[in-house]
């Protein structure tokens, strides 16, 4: 389940990321849509692409996978947390910029949702890749022992 569940994440931030990547000029004029920064700042663009490469990489590359997790949870949580606040604003977004230029759909409470699930999601990885092995030989596939599993929270 945590090979399914980190690929998952790791996938959708790599799509993500090339959809920006593919057409920055396009990702540029979304994020100018949001009224939050200065008009043609590319700077923002290129930080929030590769981030997202970089986290999506590393999701799939698998070592380290808490700090991964972690780091997905966070950049989930400020994108449902961001794109809330840009809700109440009532500012009307045509294209949330999820994936760029592509996949053009309007900012709304279900974008909030699904960030909110990929963060949930990241947050499941969390408690799975603090989960200690099963003792070679054992026969137990389960977490380990009791022990083992309480020293975790």
């Amino acid at each position: 389940m945590k090979t399914v569940v980190r690929m998952l994440l790791g996938l959708v931030l790599l799509a993500a990321s090339i959809g920006k990547l593919s057409n920055l000029p396009g990702f540029v004029a979304v994020l100018h849509s949001y009224r939050f920064l200065p008009q043609g700042w590319w700077p923002a663009a290129i930080i929030i692409a590769l981030s997202e490469l970089a986290i999506g990489s590393w999701l799939c590359w698998g070592r380290h996978l808490r700090q991964a997790a972690w780091t997905s949870l966070w950049l989930h949580a400020f994108y449902a947390g961001f794109s809330t606040f840009m809700l109440l604003r009532q500012v009307p977004i045509l294209n949330c910029g999820c994936f760029g230029s592509y996949l053009s759909r309007p900012l709304s409470w279900t974008t909030v949702g699904l960030n909110l699930l990929l963060a949930l999601l990241s947050l499941l990885l969390v408690r799975l890749a603090c989960q200690a092995p099963a003792p070679p030989g054992s026969g137990d596939t389960r977490r380990g022992s009791q022990k083992n599993a309480d020293s975790f929270f």
